[in-house]
C-alpha cells in the first residue's frame, strides 16, 4: 500500500515537473504570446474594418444607431458598408497567413542571441534543416508579404469611401476622433506588416512577440530530429 502511495507521489511530481519544463520552453511562451496578441488585435480589426458602423453620424437630429448605419437606402453608404466587409474578411485573410507564418517559425526557428542576426549567417544556421521546411518558411513569409500588402490596397479603398460617408453626415468633434483613431490605429499594425516582411531573404522577424525578435537560428528540436534520421539512415546502409 505504501509503495502504491510513493509511487503515485512520483508520478504527481514528474507530472508538475514536466509542466513546468513545458510552460518554459520557448516555443510554448512564444506561441501563447502569439495567441493573446491576437486576442488584442482582433478589436483592432472590428474598428478598423467597419468605420461606418462604429463612427458615430448624424441621422436627423440624433446620433445614428448600428441599425440605421446598416438598413439604410442611400447607395454610397451602401457601397461603404460593403467595402468594411470585404476589408474585415481581407484582414481576416492576411492574420491568417500572419499566424500561420508565425506557428512555422515557432516550431522549425529560434531565437539564439549568441548568434549573429545578419542575411548571411541566418542562412549558415538554417541550413542544416530539411529543405523543404526551409522553402515553407520562405513560402509562407513571402504569402504574408502579399496578403499584407492586398490588405494595404483594400483599407486604402476602404478609408476614403467610409470618410467620404461618415463626413456627409457630421456629427461632432467625435465623428473626426473616432475617424482618425480607427483609420490610424490599423494603419500601424499595416505599416508594421510592411516592416516585418521588407526584409532579406533569411531574416525572420517576429510578427507578435512584444520586442521584434528575430528568428536566427534553427530549432534544437529539429536539429535533433534531422540527427536521429540521418543516424537512421547511416545504420540502414551498414
Amino acid at each position: 500500500m505504501e509503495d502504491h502511495k510513493e509511487e503515485s507521489v512520483v508520478i504527481r511530481r514528474n507530472s508538475i515537473q514536466d509542466l513546468k519544463a513545458h510552460m518554459s520552453d520557448q516555443d510554448f511562451k512564444q506561441k501563447l504570446s502569439m495567441y493573446i496578441a491576437f486576442g488584442m488585435e482582433f478589436y483592432r480589426v472590428i474598428m478598423g474594418s467597419f468605420i461606418v458602423l462604429f463612427v458615430p453620424q448624424q441621422c436627423g437630429d440624433d446620433i445614428c444607431s448600428l441599425t440605421a448605419n446598416i438598413n439604410t437606402g442611400d447607395i454610397l453608404k451602401n457601397t461603404a458598408f460593403s467595402f468594411n466587409i470585404i476589408t474585415f474578411f481581407v484582414f481576416l485573410h492576411m492574420y491568417y497567413s500572419e499566424i500561420t507564418r508565425e506557428n512555422t517559425m515557432i516550431n522549425y526557428l529560434h531565437v539564439n542571441p549568441e548568434k549573429s542576426r545578419d542575411n548571411e549567417s541566418v542562412g549558415e544556421s538554417i541550413a542544416i534543416l530539411p529543405v523543404e521546411k526551409v522553402n515553407q518558411i520562405h513560402k509562407l513569409d513571402k504569402y504574408y508579404q502579399t496578403s499584407g500588402r492586398v490588405a494595404m490596397a483594400t483599407f486604402m479603398v476602404n478609408s476614403i469611401i467610409s470618410t467620404i460617408v461618415v463626413l456627409s453626415q457630421y456629427l461632432d468633434d467625435k465623428t473626426l476622433t473616432v475617424l482618425l483613431t480607427n483609420i490610424l490605429f490599423m494603419s500601424l499594425k499595416l505599416y508594421d506588416t510592411k516592416v516585418i516582411t521588407d526584409t532579406d531573404e533569411h531574416i525572420f522577424l517576429s510578427a507578435y512577440l512584444t520586442r521584434k525578435i528575430q528568428y536566427n537560428d534553427a530549432d534544437p528540436d529539429q536539429v535533433e530530429e534531422c540527427s536521429e534520421s540521418l543516424t537512421d539512415n547511416v545504420s540502414e546502409k551498414v
